[in-house]
C-alpha cells in the first residue's frame, strides 16, 4: 500500500479514518467562507438574526459562521433518540417509473403497485423502514394513507401541500415513527426556493424531517472522494442548521447522498460503483461521530433491468454495509439505473440476496487520501456547476473513484 491510499482491512479503520474530521472541518469552512446561494429573504433573515451569519449582496450567498453550525449540531436530537436502529436497510426513494417485470417496459406506477411494495416491506424482517418507492403524482394524502394501511414499520413520506402536511401531522401525532423527506438544496450550494415554505411549515409544526442533497462528482461536485463528501456534508449541515434555528431540538436526519458521474459513461450517475457505496458509508461515519441520525444510499445498481450485474452490485453493497456497519441505507432493493425505475421482482429477489450475503464477500477497497485541492475546487466553483470543465476534474479523471 502506498502513501496515497489507506486500506480498509478492519471494521475500525473506516470509523477512525483520518479523512472524517478533515471533511467535517472543510464543510464548516465552506459554509463560512463560500456560503450558500439563497434568494429566500425569510431564510436569510432567520440566519442573520443570530448575529452569526451574513448575506453578501454581491454574490447572493448567505455565510454561516462555524459556531452557529456547531450549535445546531449540538441541539439536534442524537441518533439514539431516533426510532430506526443501526444497520437498517430500507425501501427509500421515488422512482417515476415502474419496471414491468413481465414485458421489460417502463410504466406509470399505481396505488396497487404501492400496496404490493408496502406489504412486502411489512413482512420482511431485514427491511426496517419504508418510503414510497415509486412516484404517484398528485395523490400525496392517498399515498401516505396507502403506506400506513399496509406497513406498520417506520416510514419516510413526501408532504409539500397543505393537505399533505396536515395529514403528516395527524400521522405523527397518532402513529408516530414518521419523517418527512426534503431536498432544499440543489447542488452545488443553491437553495431551492420553492421548497422552503413547505420545509419551514413542517419544521414549525414539529414534524421530523430529513434533509437530502445529491452532489455528483464531476458534474456538481469535485472529482475526488474527500471533495465530494465535503460538499455533500456542507449542504446537509445547512439544512440541519436551518431546521434547528426555526424549531430548536426538532428531529432532523442527515440524508446526504454523495454520488459519482461516470465519465466513461457520458457522465451518467453510477450508483453501482463500489466507490459509491464507500462514499455513502464514509458520510455515515462522519455523522456517527456527530451522533446524528443518518440515512444514505447503497446496494443499488447502474443497470437498466435486473440481471447478473445488478445482483453483483447489490452483493458488493450488502457485504460492505454488513462488514463496516451503518445507520440507514435507502434504495437498497428494487431500484434500477439512476433511480428512474423500480422493479418489484428485484425487490423480492434482492431481499433474499441480502439475507444470504455475508461480510466476508465485501470487495477490497482502498480509501483515497485527503485531497486539499477538492476544497479549493468547491470554493472556485461556488454555486456554479462548472465541475465538468474544472481542471480538478480533468486532473483526477482515471485516478479517483476507480472501484
Amino acid at each position: 500500500m502506498d502513501t496515497k491510499t489507506q486500506a480498509l482491512d478492519e471494521k475500525t479503520d473506516i470509523e477512525n479514518c483520518n479523512l472524517l474530521e478533515k471533511i467535517h472541518q472543510d464543510a464548516l469552512n465552506i459554509l463560512e467562507e463560500t456560503g450558500v446561494k439563497c434568494k429566500s429573504a425569510e431564510v436569510r433573515q432567520i440566519f442573520e438574526d443570530t448575529g452569526l451569519a451574513a448575506f453578501d449582496e454581491t454574490t447572493g450567498h448567505i455565510h454561516i459562521l462555524s459556531p452557529l453550525v456547531e450549535q445546531a449540531i449540538n441541539i439536534t436530537p442524537k441518533r439514539d433518540k431516533y426510532w430506526i436502529p443501526e444497520n437498517s436497510f430500507g425501501v427509500g426513494g421515488t422512482a417515476p417509473f415502474l419496471y414491468d417485470d413481465n414485458t421489460g417496459e417502463l410504466i406509470a406506477p399505481t396505488l396497487e403497485h404501492l400496496v404490493r411494495i408496502a406489504k412486502i416491506v411489512n413482512k420482511t424482517e431485514i427491511i426496517n423502514f419504508m418510503a414510497r418507492g415509486v412516484l404517484i403524482r398528485n395523490r400525496e394524502v392517498k399515498v401516505i394513507d396507502t403506506i400506513i394501511e399496509n406497513c406498520s414499520k417506520p416510514i419516510y413520506i413526501a408532504a409539500v401541500t397543505e393537505e399533505g402536511i396536515a395529514r403528516a401531522k395527524q400521522v405523527h401525532e397518532t402513529r408516530g415513527e414518521l419523517t418527512v423527506q426534503f431536498s432544499i438544496i440543489n447542488s452545488p450550494l443553491n437553495v431551492i426556493e420553492e421548497m422552503i415554505d413547505p420545509f419551514l411549515s413542517c419544521v414549525r409544526k414539529g414534524l421530523p424531517v430529513y434533509v437530502s442533497t445529491m452532489p455528483m462528482a464531476g458534474l456538481s461536485a469535485p472529482y475526488s472522494m474527500s471533495g465530494l463528501l465535503t460538499l455533500t456534508h456542507a449542504e446537509a449541515l445547512f439544512g440541519i442548521a436551518l431546521a434547528q434555528l426555526v424549531n430548536p431540538g426538532i428531529m432532523v436526519v442527515d440524508a446526504g447522498l454523495p454520488s459519482i458521474a461516470n465519465i466513461q459513461k457520458n457522465y451518467s450517475v453510477d450508483l453501482g460503483m463500489v466507490s459509491h457505496n464507500i462514499a455513502n458509508l464514509l458520510l455515515e461515519k462522519i455523522n456517527k461521530r456527530l451522533k446524528i441520525p443518518s440515512i444514505q444510499t447503497a446496494c443499488t445498481t447502474n443497470q437498466e433491468k435486473p440481471n447478473e450485474k445488478s445482483e453483483k452490485d447489490a452483493i458488493n453493497g450488502f457485504a460492505l454495509m454488513k462488514k463496516y456497519s451503518f445507520h440507514q441505507m435507502r434504495h437498497s432493493f428494487g431500484f434500477l439505473k439512476e433511480l428512474v425505475s423500480f422493479s418489484i421482482a428485484k425487490l423480492e429477489k434482492h431481499i433474499d440476496l441480502c439475507k444470504k450475503t455475508s461480510p466476508d464477500q465485501a470487495p477490497e477497497y482502498e480509501i483515497e487520501a485527503y485531497d486539499p485541492e477538492g476544497l479549493d475546487a468547491i470554493k472556485r466553483n461556488s454555486s456554479q456547476p462548472n465541475y465538468m470543465r474544472d481542471d480538478h476534474t480533468l486532473k483526477n479523471t482515471g485516478k479517483s473513484f476507480l472501484y
